[in-house]
């Protein structure tokens, strides 16, 4: 049997020693040295779509960043979270750590040039303004369409992705489950997450009301780009009975009924040829247009035909394309119910009103989660300290016990040790009142220095101050 490798015999690229560096800093941030959490990120709000496009990290791409993470001592450990509105990355490391170059080399390693992050468009936090930051992108106040519940999936993915692939730091750890909370908190008591905020959703949401069950009715996409995939989704979330999809390409919507699909073979969607839109659109309850022809592909004729092959029973056509897919006389048949983009535009702002009426509910919730994060992080800074301070006094009160039982009978020495016991006890409560009453972190960091500089914390290989032997 090939002997194990000890930690000091092995190769540096090795996984295991990788994990045995990882283990010694995450055991240094729970230790003496405080962490702090920052983000370098690009998204939507800043930054144009070529630029977020060169940021962007695959899943190839994620891992080969991790893996140069893992290479860097002055990182803890770090989360990239990559959606198609932002690239963030989200590193812990130990405060006062010259970080920014371990990113850099990090994201070089990955592909991408942290010079995009520093930029214009760039956007860098730290400490709470980063967890703040984290908190509502999870919640969906810092998306494209304000509360959108997706995100905080993605987020989600994007931390359990890290996680597999090496251990997290404690502060990342509870920065991302109180996110995690606090965007639970706002979808479930606000309603910041209600009504359609997307053009296709809200079509799609309209649908709902003109029919009893989806499921008991058949829907037409008439193309099939990135706003009718997104009405694909929508309608199958929603328990369409059945979709058909037209494309002037078949290949594409071939394409996105495979991606729709997901792999089933018993998905209720199937791709119809362009030539048999007529049929198709007699065979609807419900169609959307979404093509980029220049002139409108449904005429009224056409319209007309459909209805007489359903025998009166109602088509509902959605056109959100532009310029208009139907023509606009096909609202002038009987039985047809025809809704143009600015119908739809108009539900999409009414919802959009909305939820900006829940911000103010949304942001309370975050900064009471962030005042939950902030405590924590308070007692994890005192910990350290504390804990030795607590052990210096633990080991004066065990040196005295020591020349107190030579001399005293066992139950005396007994009391005098409970007495002194409780001496410790009421004697750190009264810094630790003053520590987490600190008015700032740099006044508590002062206090901390303090306390360990009045009694020497820290030290190694001395006599403590008490009897000499």
């Amino acid at each position: 049997m090939k002997p194990r490798e000890s930690a000091e015999h092995r190769p540096a690229g090795h996984p295991a020693a990788r994990t045995d560096r990882t283990n010694a800093r995450l055991a240094d941030a729970a230790g003496r040295r405080a962490a702090t959490l920052k983000l370098w990120g690009l998204d939507h709000h800043r930054a144009p779509t070529g630029i977020r496009e060169k940021a962007h990290l695959d899943a190839g791409a994620v891992a080969d960043f991790l893996a140069a993470c893992a290479e860097e001592p002055a990182i803890v450990s770090a989360v990239p979270l990559c959606t198609c509105n932002r690239t963030e990355i989200y590193v812990e490391s130990p405060m006062g750590a010259g970080v920014r170059d371990a990113v850099a080399r990090s994201l070089a390693a990955a592909g991408v040039d942290i010079a995009l992050f520093e930029g214009e468009y760039g956007l860098r936090l730290a400490g709470i303004d980063a967890v703040r930051h984290l908190y509502r992108v999870t919640a969906g106040l810092e998306s494209m369409m304000l509360g959108e519940p997706q995100v905080s999936g993605q987020v989600k993915d994007a931390y359990r992705t890290a996680r597999a692939l090496g251990p997290l730091g404690p502060v990342t750890l509870r920065a991302f489950q109180g996110a995690f909370r606090a965007g639970k908190r706002v979808r479930t008591e606000t309603k910041i997450g209600e009504g359609a905020v997307s053009v296709a959703f809200a079509a799609v949401e309209l649908a709902r009301k003109f029919f009893a069950d989806l499921g008991d009715n058949r829907a037409l996409l008439v193309g099939a780009g990135e706003t009718g995939a997104l009405a694909a989704r929508h309608f199958l979330a929603q328990g369409i009975g059945a979709l058909n999809i037209l494309n002037r390409s078949p290949e594409r919507a071939q394409r996105l009924i495979e991606d729709l699909a997901g792999g089933e073979t018993d998905a209720p969607i199937r791709a119809r040829p362009w030539r048999d839109l007529g049929a198709a659109l007699s065979e609807a309850d419900v169609v959307l247009t979404t093509t980029g022809a220049s002139e409108p592909v449904i005429g009224p004729q056409m319209v007309r035909e459909a209805v007489r092959l359903r025998r009166g029973k109602p088509l509902f056509l959605l056109d959100i394309a532009v310029p208009r897919d139907v023509h606009p006389d096909a609202a002038d048949l009987e039985g047809v119910y025809l809704f143009g983009l600015e119908d739809l535009d108009e539900i999409v702002q009414t919802n959009l009103q909305a939820r900006r009426k829940e911000l103010d509910k949304s942001d309370l919730i975050v900064a009471r989660e962030l005042g939950e994060f902030t405590g924590w992080m308070q007692d994890m800074e005192l910990r350290p300290t504390v804990a030795e301070f607590r052990a210096y006094l633990e080991g004066l009160k065990d040196r005295e016990m020591g020349y107190v039982r030579k001399k005293l009978p066992q139950d005396v020495a007994d009391e005098v040790e409970k007495s002194l016991q409780i001496f410790i006890k009421s004697l750190l409560k009264r810094p630790m009142v003053q520590l987490k009453s600190a008015s700032s972190r740099e006044e508590r960091t002062q206090h901390l220095d303090s306390l360990r500089r009045l009694f020497e914390l820290g030290r190694s290989g001395e006599e403590e101050p008490g009897r000499a032997p």
